[in-house]
């Protein structure tokens, strides 16, 4: 659920401290941190030399592919859903 509230959190990603402001809970900034964090350090540590700009580029990348591969999925299933309701007599 989506706070209709600011939050404010300092978190650190991938070595650099970051103040994030956003609506949602502290928690929610704090796990959407980490998932970019994790996902810089995966690919940091998969490919030593890139910089931390291509890494922070191939991180965001990669993150933008999952989105749209889940909402994809989403509207399958919006479909699918839409397709069994209307078929029902």
């Amino acid at each position: 659920m989506v706070s209709n509230s600011v939050s404010r959190v300092k978190v650190q990603i991938h070595g650099t401290d970051y103040t994030l402001r956003g609506l949602g809970t502290e928690e929610q900034l704090r796990a959407v941190a980490a998932q970019v964090n994790q996902v810089m350090r995966d690919i940091a540590a998969a490919n030593p030399q890139l910089d931390q700009k291509r890494v922070a580029v191939l991180t965001a990348v990669n993150l933008a592919d999952d989105l749209q591969r889940l909402r994809r999925q989403y509207e399958e299933l919006m479909q699918l859903l839409d397709d069994k309701t209307q078929s029902k007599p």
